[in-house]
Order: structure tokens, then C-alpha cells, then sequence
């Protein structure tokens, strides 16, 4: 199976690229409006953070996981209101249910910000994960047992 963390991912290039086909979606680093490179326009582009909580184990086999989930949009002209519609955009693509792997998970809410003129979208997605376990014990073999009955 698949890692949840990268179905998140794939799914939410899946969900962006759908509202703007022609923008680049960055995961890592921002390569191509750094000024080293020869832009001085700053672009519009998306990055997207994710940030894996602590998981909790609940047996052998399922896992509660948690996923902080920061989309960022920078628009071109830096436009506070072409920051709000995006900001909705966003949220009609995400909430309230996001589908990704098999699963379909309700997100709740979400905090949409805009500081130093980027929109940032944040929500956190909840579930639990099953995954089954390789045994690495050796089993146990055959146990022969014999029973004797007192005497009175």
C-alpha cells in the first residue's frame, strides 16, 4: 500500500491543478522566481507543505495519523482580492470532503490567511491507517503434553 502521505500529495496536485492547469505546483523549493535564476516578475505558482503529526498507535494493525496541510498561492500581481476568490476556489476544491488513495476524508475547516501578500489555505486531515503486520517472530511449533492423574 501506498504511503497516505504521498497519496495527500498526489491527490492535492490532482485538486490544484484542476482549478489552474497552467500553474506550477512546488513540494520542495521554489526554483524557477528566484532571482538567481533570472525572473524578476514574481510568478504565480502554489506550494504545498505537509506536515506529518505524531501517530498513535491503537494495535497491531491501525494507526490514528494526522496530516497539517498548508497550501500557499502567490499571485502575480499580488492582488488581495484576486486572493480572496482564490481563497474560495480552494475551498470548493477541498472541503468538505478530499478524496485521496481510497479513501474519502471530511475536512472540516480550514484558516485561510494572507501575510507578505500569499495566501496561505490550512487544514489538518485526520484518519486512521491499517496496515497489516509482517510477523517477524518465529512461531511456535508443536508442544506435546501428557497428563497424569493422581492417585486418591
Amino acid at each position: 500500500m501506498e504511503n497516505p502521505v504521498l497519496q495527500i500529495k498526489d491527490a492535492l496536485i490532482r485538486v490544484l491543478k484542476k482549478i489552474d492547469p497552467d500553474t506550477d505546483v512546488f513540494f520542495e523549493e521554489i526554483k524557477s522566481t528566484d532571482p538567481a535564476h533570472g525572473v524578476e516578475q514574481p510568478k504565480t505558482w502554489y506550494f504545498v507543505d505537509l506536515k506529518p503529526g505524531s501517530p498513535v498507535t491503537v494495535d497491531g494493525i491501525y494507526t490514528d495519523m494526522s496530516v497539517m496541510v498548508d497550501v500557499t498561492y502567490h499571485e502575480k500581481g499580488e492582488s488581495n482580492n484576486t486572493y480572496l476568490i482564490k481563497a474560495a476556489e480552494i475551498d470548493a476544491a477541498i472541503r468538505p470532503v478530499l478524496s485521496f488513495g481510497d479513501r474519502k476524508i471530511t475536512i472540516g475547516n480550514a484558516d485561510i490567511n494572507v501575510v507578505d501578500h500569499v495566501l496561505h489555505y490550512i487544514f489538518t486531515i485526520n484518519f486512521r491507517h491499517s496496515e497489516e503486520q509482517k510477523v517477524t517472530n518465529d512461531r511456535m511449533e508443536e508442544l506435546g503434553v501428557s497428563l497424569k492423574k493422581e492417585s486418591e
